[in-house]
């Protein structure tokens, strides 16, 4: 299994703009799927109530820009945790060799 982690400070879901203290978008890849793993987890410091549901995100760190449909599983107003539902796009395979 090979993974990379991304600080993220900026966020968009489906068109909402995150008030976000930081992130960190997870990429994984298993050797049992062709497919890779990501999920991103964003803290903000006032409250964001979202409803769980599919969202368009838009990620951006200094590490890139990154998109990608996900689902938002968890959210207490301040942590909110997204798991990836596609293509991960901006994230290119041989950034796990970096």
């Amino acid at each position: 299994m090979q993974h990379r982690r991304f600080f993220v400070d900026a966020v968009t879901a489906s068109g909402q703009v995150f008030p976000p203290v930081g992130g960190n978008l997870l990429v994984v890849r298993r050797p049992e799927s062709p497919n890779l793993d990501w999920e991103l987890v964003v803290q903000t410091r006032e409250t964001h109530l979202m409803q769980q549901a599919p969202y368009d995100l838009l990620m951006v760190g200094p590490g890139g820009s990154f998109s990608g449909s996900a689902i938002l599983v968890r959210s207490d107003g301040h942590a909110h945790v997204f798991r990836g539902a596609g293509d991960l796009g901006g994230f290119a395979e041989d950034q796990f060799d970096r």
